[in-house]
């Protein structure tokens, strides 16, 4: 009962479980700005709930999220979804995999959604861990200063809407169709995390 009183007045946010990814960061955030997560194991989880948006969570190395995906055949919802043009967020890892390749696992594809490469980024320590301020040309994401974990990185895109510089610059959020992925992890990036998932998923 107490589920379905949710379930009413929160929107529905599913988080693809990509088998590396860390949920319980994420979950915790969407319910703080007022969101209802569902976590998506397999494609038939979409059945059971109408959902607002899609979010890939970040956390975990490029080949083995995009093994985890295939294997549970959430490789084709993303890219369904992506090509539907319904609301997508990735998130780290989660943006990378949306371009064709990384040099982390130079064997392993990604979903070929954006065209680019996943490079090593040239960072002062590796791999690059703390906040950053962000330059946008958005004013919603524009100054913000959001919390970073990563060693790999793109480092240019036709799709950019903001970078970071450390030791390099490289792209700190990526938009393309109804989809926006962030290189950082808003869901660890207190207040200013918080409003900027909630401008995207309003």
């Amino acid at each position: 009962m107490i589920e379905a009183i949710i379930n009413e007045r929160h929107k529905k946010i599913g988080i693809i479980n990509t088998g590396a990814g860390n949920l319980y960061s994420l979950n915790g955030c969407l319910r703080r700005i007022g969101f209802y997560p569902v976590t998506i194991n397999q494609a038939s989880d979409l059945e059971r709930c109408e959902l607002s948006a899609l979010v890939v969570p970040g956390q975990g190395r490029f080949g083995t999220v995009m093994t985890n995906l295939k294997a549970s055949g959430l490789d084709e919802v993303i890219t369904n979804w992506y090509r539907d043009n319904k609301k997508l967020i990735g998130i780290c890892v989660g943006l990378q995999i949306m371009f064709e390749e990384s040099e982390e696992d130079p064997d392993v594809a990604g979903l070929g959604l954006l065209q680019g490469k996943v490079t090593r980024l040239q960072s002062p320590k590796q791999p690059m861990v703390g906040w950053a301020d962000v330059q946008s040309s958005q004013d919603w994401l524009n100054n913000q200063t959001l919390y970073f974990v990563n060693s790999y990185g793109v480092r240019t895109s036709v799709q950019s809407i903001a970078t970071v510089t450390y030791g390099q610059t490289f792209v700190a959020a990526v938009s393309s169709k109804n989809m926006i992925a962030f290189q950082c992890h808003p869901e660890k990036s207190g207040i200013a995390g918080e409003e900027v998932l909630k401008q995207c998923l309003s």
